[in-house]
């Protein structure tokens, strides 16, 4: 987005560069390391001049509705305190929802 909306800056440009030099080396399984969410918050915003010590409270409210669903959904469907074990089970809640065009 900090490319189509033409706010990319330093950051944006050197967590770019090393996207590009995580994609040149791939890890010994063959997969590539891809820059994750943080990264890309954390250049986003010191492109827009924000303080890097506010860097945890802007990733928090990324995360947060999709943690209030999650708790939710949580809440909701299952038993509390219950023993997960990740092989027995997959997700069947919501599908993946697009966020619509942007107007220009």
């Amino acid at each position: 987005m900090a490319l189509e909306l033409e706010l990319e800056g330093e950051h944006v440009r050197l967590i770019r560069a090393v996207e590009r030099v995580l994609a040149s080396r791939p890890r010994a399984d063959g997969r590539q390391l891809p820059v994750n969410v943080d990264g890309a918050i954390a250049a986003v915003t010191a492109d827009l001049g924000f303080a890097y010590d506010l860097g945890n409270a802007v990733f928090l409210i990324s995360r947060l509705p999709g943690l209030i669903a999650h708790a939710n959904e949580e809440r909701v469907r299952q038993q509390p305190m219950r023993q997960i074990d990740p092989k027995d089970h997959s997700y069947d809640g919501a599908r993946e929802r697009r966020l619509p065009e942007r107007r220009k």
